[in-house]
């Protein structure tokens, strides 16, 4: 599971169930399910009819830029020691290349760093979403 990724994210999720002591809420090793359909649209919100679904979801506007899936290697980094982020990587990463480009010109906001937030950054092996896409389905 995701939140197994590497010995020490395993070792946290453990400690938590083990040492968890709540009359009122049994234990648990994640805060939130691995597969939500709001984590299915954060993944997907680029893509019609996915982004309306999205803004439904979040009242008419798009998450603050920090939290948008921005950066296959920033989501990557997160999911190794972000113990919040457990989300699990969707289908469409095998073969729905356009989940990673901005083709409708989103306003997606911008980064409290200046990073506009536009397509997904690929990592630099990949020059393009359906090479990104070619090479995790080898």
């Amino acid at each position: 599971p995701v939140g197994a990724l590497n010995p020490k994210r395993a070792a946290f999720f453990a400690e938590r169930y083990e040492s968890w002591e709540d009359d009122q809420v049994p234990k648990f090793h994640y805060g939130t399910h691995y597969s939500t359909a709001s984590f299915v649209l954060a993944w997907l919100l680029r893509i019609e009819p996915f982004t309306t679904y999205f803004l439904n979801l979040q009242g008419g506007k798009f998450d603050h830029a920090d939290r948008t899936f921005s950066s296959i290697s920033r989501a990557w980094r997160n999911s190794q020691r972000d113990t919040s982020d457990i989300k699990e990587l969707i289908p469409e990463f095998y073969y729905l290349p356009e989940m990673f480009v901005n083709f409708n010109n989103y306003n997606l906001g911008v980064m409290d760093d200046g990073t506009v937030v536009s397509d997904v950054e690929l990592p630099p092996w990949a020059k393009t979403s359906e090479e990104f896409v070619r090479i995790n389905r080898l």
